[in-house]
């Protein structure tokens, strides 16, 4: 990544890594300017050639680099090196690894680590200004097979893994990061990850944004501490040449109930394939994602939830690119049974196509949600009779939904569900559906200035027992009807929906086998509708 487009990622990423220490970390460490002492590994000894257990040597590097006051860096040069023992770095240290493969020889757990098992350290007071830039770092996944990170980084402040690619990780991550304050995950590619322990590829992330929580971190303490101030940038996430891929990019399938991580960034990765999600933001709040290419998933492209049932809020979901998602959806916001609600959902400027599930874009118990300028191609049911929607809200009042194109959808182009009081769906263009254009069910709702086209029975209708419902200056045309329907309609208030307005609104296009509005309600107003 080029230093301007770095340096516009982190934003106002601060602390140990500032966005021009980023830039240069690299070139500087490895040539061990600005004064900081350099120990290298084949200085020690290592032999780099591929055959040679280098690990006595990088023992005795690892004591000469930590015994440094204040940190200092471990090159790697180039070439193989076999390796029976885990890096422990010290506060201020940095690998420079570039050229370079790591190689893990037995169950010896993660390749690079912060910590020890013993020693606890709680908060963000552990060996922090920690750095790994470059390598390629293989795990050997499919032969040792025990449940290991390949980095773990716990209880510190100022982590940087740059230009790094993870290979066959057995059944847990890439990158832990446990209790971390300012970090960031940058050019880096994990390809491939294995099962190892007959655990579930769909669960593990590539990195792990989580809490101290014990059964979680490998140390203590125990004090649920968040992360906070997280940047991944210009990663890729693939299927590995030899094993299969990481469930996730990014997110955590632990969590605590009541716990945040704050200020995380996930911008501008590459999610080429995934066993389950591309994104998953768990227990996040103030965060971004955006301007990221996600395709060839099995579950959810983007998903904002929390296994504890906490409340996310503050999260914009912007300027993405989803494609080919097979299961669950492609921008999905849900809480579990008796979870909390979220607030303040931004999701805005995404392209999603292909996308079969539920819906293209859905969100639930939310306050403060705004759907806008996305467009969603191409939604398929995952069963014959299911309703895959473009975009599809629920129990979201207030919510505004505007400026959308929504295209070819099995199933409503737009939807509003139930408890989502207030809404308002504005502007939209909803071409060709197999169910209505645009489907509301909540009380107040308003359906404005929408254009609908080529929708399948109503090209807007209002149901659910709504009360109060406003249906103002949307154009509707080419409504088709389904099979075996007994009625079709450009506008249709359906029995129980209540006090509902239907004016100004252009229903000439709607075609000779569609009435203009089919009122079966109670108190509906329809006036001042070109029909």
């Amino acid at each position: 990544m080029e230093r301007r487009a770095l340096m516009l990622a982190m934003g106002g990423f601060a602390g140990a890594w500032g966005a021009g220490q980023l830039a240069g970390a690299a070139p500087a460490a490895a040539a061990g300017t600005g004064g900081a002492t350099v120990v290298d590994v084949t200085a020690h000894g290592a032999r780099g050639d591929g055959s040679t257990d280098d690990t006595a040597a990088f023992r005795a590097a690892l004591a000469a680099l930590k015994a440094v006051p204040g940190g200092a860096t471990l090159l790697v040069p180039p070439g193989t090196y076999p390796i029976g023992t885990a890096l422990v770095l010290g506060a201020g240290c940095t690998v420079v690894a570039y050229g370079a493969r790591v190689v893990r020889t037995g169950d010896t757990g993660a390749l690079v680590k912060n910590f020890d098992t013993a020693t606890p350290v709680s908060g963000y007071a552990g060996a922090g200004r920690v750095a790994v830039l470059g390598g390629v770092w293989d795990m050997r996944g499919a032969r040792f097979s025990r449940q290991s990170d390949a980095f773990g980084f716990a209880h510190c402040d100022g982590v940087l893994v740059k230009d790094c690619t993870f290979v066959d990780v057995p059944s847990a991550h890439a990158v832990e990061l446990n209790a971390v304050r300012n970090a960031a995950v940058v050019d880096c590619v994990f390809d491939g990850h294995h099962p190892g322990d007959g655990a579930s590829l769909t669960t593990k992330e590539a990195v792990q944004i989580t809490c101290a929580t014990e059964g979680n971190l490998p140390a203590p303490a125990y004090d649920s501490t968040p992360c906070e101030n997280v940047l991944i940038t210009g990663c890729t996430l693939r299927a590995g040449t030899t094993t299969g891929p990481f469930g996730a990019l990014c997110g955590d399938h632990w969590g605590a109930k009541g716990v945040f991580h704050r200020g995380i960034r996930v911008i501008g990765n590459t999610v080429e394939k995934s066993g389950a999600f591309g994104v998953r933001a768990a227990d996040w709040q103030d965060s971004v994602i955006a301007d990221n290419l996600i395709e060839n998933v099995a579950s959810h492209a983007i998903y904002l939830n929390s296994p504890q049932g906490n409340g996310l809020s503050g999260i914009t979901v912007s300027g993405n690119t989803v494609r080919a998602v097979e299961g669950g959806g492609g921008i999905s916001a849900t809480v579990p049974a008796n979870g909390a609600r979220h607030r303040s959902l931004t999701i805005s400027g995404n392209t999603l196509t292909s996308v079969r599930g539920e819906a293209g874009i859905y969100a639930s118990q939310t306050d403060g949600l705004t759907v806008s300028r996305n467009t969603v191609t191409t939604t398929l049911r995952t069963a014959p009779t299911g309703n895959a929607q473009g975009i599809h809200v629920q129990n979201a009042p207030n919510a505004l939904v505007a400026g959308n194109r929504v295209s070819d959808v099995q199933g409503d182009g737009i939807g509003v569900d139930t408890g989502s009081t207030g809404a308002l769906v504005a502007d939209n263009t909803v071409l060709t559906t197999t169910g209505p254009g645009i489907n509301t069910g909540s009380d107040r709702t308003t359906v404005r200035g929408n254009r609908v086209d080529g929708a399948t029975t109503y090209g807007v209708r209002v149901g659910g027992a709504a009360a109060d419902t406003l249906v103002q200056g949307n154009t509707v045309t080419a409504v088709n009807a389904a099979p075996g329907s007994a009625e079709t309609a450009a506008i249709c208030v359906v029995a129980y929906s209540s006090g509902t307005w239907v004016v100004g609104n252009d229903l000439t296009g709607r075609g000779a086998q569609a009435q203009a509005v089919a009122d079966h309600g109670t108190g509906t107003t329809a006036q001042q509708n070109a029909s």
